[in-house]
């Protein structure tokens, strides 16, 4: 009887301790402090992420490579999860980009031109595609109120209203592995400013060094259309090709984009079959390589 006694008191210490363990690793949900959703369990899977370098790739094997540059608009169905409202893409390149010091560079670097040499300090960028506007201000209303100064102020941009982004990007063949893939340059935020009630042509915000981006976007979290359990990062969105575009530009002897051509200047629907044209000798110039 004693025996039975003494192994019943040990299982039951044994439940006991695993219950009390078991509740200690619980995580509440308001404890979790998750920068996106509440779960009943912590989410570590995006947050111990590295970004994984690039297959090397030597000048010898890339037997052919063309420059392309395409636009993503956000506003498309595929490209919805660009502007979760959680953490939309132009909130990752923004919080990225203005932190650190103003005279210094952020976290992110933001460039001039596609090029990638240049960046802006945080300053600059912080006035890049302000809404410029003059101010009439009174100096001294109580004494002097008829006395007036005009003043040109700039209203810092809103990065909400970025719906488009450029991308530059190569397409390679790689005779050693035997195989024909993109590799994303730089990529742009496009908007339209507005400089006394007159919205001027689309244009860059800033370039942003694709490699530099994917040391941040390996951490940052999209939005996953079929599965909450499965995380999705800004770098698995762009490296699975996961976005809708369209091509504005091949490398040509003008370096112009399809629209500034001649033939396609008042064309616009000839501007997007011949962007459609690209895309199609691009597939047939790797389906040509192989016989069936």
């Amino acid at each position: 009887m004693i025996s039975k006694f003494l192994i019943g008191g040990v299982v039951a210490g044994v439940l006991f301790s695993g219950s009390v363990s078991a509740q200690k690793t619980e995580v509440a949900p308001a404890e979790q402090g998750n920068k996106y959703l509440q779960f009943n369990y912590e989410k570590l899977g995006v947050k111990e992420r590295k970004a994984i370098p690039f297959p090397s790739l030597r000048e010898a094997d890339a037997v052919y490579a063309k420059r392309i540059q395409r636009v993503i608009d956000v506003r498309e169905k595929k490209n919805l999860p660009l502007k979760w409202p959680k953490n939309p893409l132009w909130k990752v390149l923004r919080d990225n980009i203005m932190a650190g010091e103003g005279k210094g560079y952020g976290k992110l670097k933001s460039y001039t031109y596609d090029s990638i040499a240049t960046p802006y300090t945080i300053d600059e960028i912080k006035a890049r595609g302000g809404h410029s506007m003059t101010v009439t201000i009174q100096p001294d209303p109580i004494n002097n109120p008829d006395y007036t100064i005009d003043r040109d102020t700039v209203e810092a941009f809103d990065w909400s209203k970025i719906t488009r982004y450029i991308i530059s990007e190569e397409w390679i063949f790689d005779k050693q592995r035997s195989q024909f893939f993109p590799r994303i340059i730089a990529f742009a935020p496009l908007f339209k400013q507005t400089v006394n009630g007159v919205e001027l042509a689309e244009q860059t915000l800033c370039w942003i060094n694709y490699a530099e981006f994917r040391k941040v976007a390996i951490n940052e979290e999209i939005f996953n259309r079929t599965n909450d359990a499965m995380r999705l990062t800004y770098n698995d969105f762009f490296e699975d090709r996961l976005f809708s575009s369209y091509i504005t530009k091949e490398s040509n002897e003008f370096d112009a984009a399809i629209r500034e051509l001649p033939e396609f200047k008042d064309d616009p629907m000839g501007a997007l079959y011949e962007s459609e044209r690209i895309k199609d000798n691009l597939f047939n110039w790797e389906h040509d390589l192989w016989e069936y």
